[in-house]
């Protein structure tokens, strides 16, 4: 493989023919078939690459603004709320960016679930066993920023690496953060599948 990359040449069509093996350039590239087909493409490419350098900057969340980053939040599914300013919405962005990068960790999972508002320890009492794919998510406490169950199980879901098996723990009183009876007094249990 090549060292020399094609942000080095001035045209990619220069590049694609120092591309071809030796044994394909025995003809003058201007009547060679494959130097006219390296011409064409490179044109086409060299429009494309000033397309990109001219649009990179609006399609990165750091630096784009107005639709462009509405385009970059649809793809972290997210939608900007009436009033939100670029900057607030850039936040959102970025943070939902990260927590997608982390997802699948436990530091992903405590921060994760923290963005939301709930402090939770992640126990792994079955690492090194048949069941490796259980662990447990023992909620700890809760600062009241959201209160529906569906958004913390929603949200774990995201967060969980995939095909394991969360088993929820709340040392919460349930009445408190979810509106479900109390059937283990104090003890909420709920297993979370893929």
């Amino acid at each position: 493989m090549s060292s020399r990359t094609a942000l080095t040449v001035l045209k990619i069509a220069d590049y694609l023919w120092y591309l071809l093996p030796g044994f394909m350039k025995k003809k003058e590239r201007v009547s060679a078939l494959l130097g006219k087909i390296c011409d064409i493409l490179g044109e086409e490419f060299d429009d494309v690459r000033e397309t990109l350098a001219l649009t990179c900057p609006e399609t990165m969340a750091v630096t784009a603004t107005g639709t462009y980053l509405d385009r970059l939040a649809r793809l972290r599914h997210l939608v900007r709320r009436d009033g939100e300013t670029d900057e607030d919405f850039r936040v959102r962005v970025l943070n939902a960016f990260t927590v997608q990068h982390r997802a699948g960790t436990i530091p992903g999972i405590t921060q994760g679930l923290a963005d939301i508002g709930y402090t939770v320890e992640v126990l792994e009492p079955y690492k090194g066993t048949p069941y490796w794919s259980y662990f447990v998510v023992k909620i700890t406490a809760w600062d009241g920023l959201i209160s529906d169950w569906t958004v913390f199980y929603r949200t774990l879901r995201k967060l969980k690496p995939a095909h394991t098996l969360a088993l929820v723990e709340s040392e919460l009183a349930p009445r408190c953060w979810n509106e479900e009876p109390d059937r283990n007094q104090g003890v909420w249990n709920e297993w979370i599948h893929s």
